[in-house]
């Protein structure tokens, strides 16, 4: 009985927390299913920052998160602006998983399927706000004092 009733707050947890969008904080790892932000250094004043949110992260969301990740590491590197040299969000049906079992000809069964949204970065730091990036340049404290991670 006791085994019953902790699967089954088990349960109602994994239920609650599945509903909640992909929060902020991630690092992306196998405990956070392969969802969450990786950044990585590919240049002296560049880096690639990818994030993969869950079914309720929408694009919005994922975008406003890649732009605040993006001003922090270029603050921590001690750049005052930045541009996307590259940039590609995506919302993707992923991950069918179905239970079937047939009787003579006829099959039964049901699948979902989740959607996540994935986003992948190019990011470089600069100086000084200059026009030669050919994009568009952010101001990393505006930034981080304007794009908040409420949803």
């Amino acid at each position: 009985m006791k085994s019953l009733r902790n699967l089954s707050v088990t349960l109602v947890l994994a239920l609650i927390l599945s509903a909640c969008a992909t929060p902020y904080d991630t690092e992306k790892s196998f405990w956070t299913f392969g969802k969450g932000f990786e950044t990585v250094q590919i240049a002296p004043d560049s880096w690639q920052i990818s994030f993969v949110g869950n079914t309720n992260t929408d694009r919005a969301l994922t975008r406003k998160y890649v732009m605040l990740k993006s001003a922090e590491v270029c603050k921590q590197a001690g750049y005052r602006y930045f541009t996307f040299t590259n940039e590609q969000t995506n919302r993707d049906s992923i991950g069918q998983f179905g239970i079937g079992s047939s009787n003579s000809d006829i099959l039964w069964g049901s699948s979902t399927y989740d959607k996540e949204t994935s986003s992948v970065v190019e990011v470089t730091g600069f100086n000084s706000n200059t026009t030669d990036s050919g994009g568009r340049v952010y101001d990393v404290n505006y930034i981080l004092s304007h794009v908040s991670t409420e949803s």
